[in-house]
């Protein structure tokens, strides 16, 4: 890609005369500009609002580190000139910690309802009871396996990336971080609870009866504090992200991935984390957001370097 070469050669994307970013920290500033936002307009209703407001300045004078260090890739160690592409591993997990709390206070209570009934308009039933006739512990535990893989198979497609394109695993984290922030733009939407908590009184097959399952619902829980995560279905949209860009980037990685991806996104609805209406919502913008994520990176990359942007389909 010349004009990624270029982007580099010139340090970034001139915002103000001496300074340079690149896309990645400019879309995270801004995500964190509007949390911040929201969190001021609802100062009054959140529990703690000096709290999120000080984690938020902290997450800012970590990206102004990552902008410095990013302007000067060139004469870093290798190790840090890898921390400096995959930072949003770590990035991305306390901005969704952050969204609970300043969803409750913008949205309000769950609105599990209306996606209930678009469940039953769509299929004619409660998708996740209809299931229980098919649970079984092996396949409950398999699905959960699927379910968890949520979390390492973007990063493995990175790796592979990297390995064989750091221009094209730059703009892939660029395309992944955007669409982690539009699942979370749904969220405020549409607060829900999901089916595990809706249709508990509905639900009379235990899913966790093995140690496998029991563990990893566990973990979960307990990790994932942010509890209005359902519409759109995040890990459906992440996996069919993965899977769009491995099939034109890295085909040989999208075979190995697939099966995963297709057990993720059964394992959502099995598993009772989504309704059925998520995971369409999930698949949906995950088509847009792919083209629409890598557009925005070329675009921005080729008018800091003076370069034409590339289009997606080439």
């Amino acid at each position: 890609m010349n004009q990624e070469k270029a982007f580099y050669r010139g340090g970034g994307s001139a915002i103000t005369s001496g300074v340079r970013i690149r896309p990645l920290e400019a879309l995270n500033l801004g995500a964190l500009l509007a949390l911040s936002l929201v969190t001021l307009v609802f100062y009054g209703s959140l529990p703690d609002p000096g709290e999120i407001l000080l984690r938020f300045a902290l997450m800012g004078a970590f990206l102004a580190l990552m902008v410095f260090l990013s302007g000067r890739a060139a004469r870093l160690p290798p190790a840090i000139r890898v921390a400096v592409d995959f930072y949003p591993i770590a990035f991305i997990p306390f901005v969704f910690e952050s969204l609970g709390p300043l969803i409750a206070a913008a949205r309000g209570s769950a609105r599990d309802e209306l996606l209930i009934a678009a469940d039953r308009a769509i299929t004619g039933r409660d998708v996740t009871v209809w299931l229980e006739g098919i649970v079984r512990p092996w396949l409950t535990d398999l699905l959960y396996l699927c379910y968890a893989s949520y979390y390492f198979i973007g990063i493995i497609l990175g790796a592979s990336l990297w390995r064989r394109s750091p221009p094209d695993a730059r703009r892939y984290i660029f395309t992944l971080t955007f669409s982690y922030f539009v699942s979370y733009a749904g969220y405020f939407l549409i607060p829900a609870l999901g089916p595990r908590f809706a249709l508990a009184s509905r639900q009379h097959v235990t899913l966790e009866t093995t140690a496998l399952s029991r563990a990893i619902a566990t973990t979960i829980n307990e990790l994932e504090r942010t509890k209005f995560d359902v519409f759109p279905s995040g890990h459906t949209m992440i996996a069919a992200v993965v899977l769009l860009v491995a099939f034109r980037r890295d085909r040989r990685m999208f075979w190995i991935l697939l099966p995963a991806g297709i057990g993720l996104v059964f394992s959502t609805v099995y598993c009772r984390y989504h309704y059925v209406v998520d995971v369409l919502a999930g698949l949906i913008l995950a088509v847009v957001a792919v083209p629409l994520g890598d557009r925005l990176y070329d675009r921005w990359t080729a008018a800091a370097s003076g370069t034409r942007s590339l289009s997606y389909i080439r």
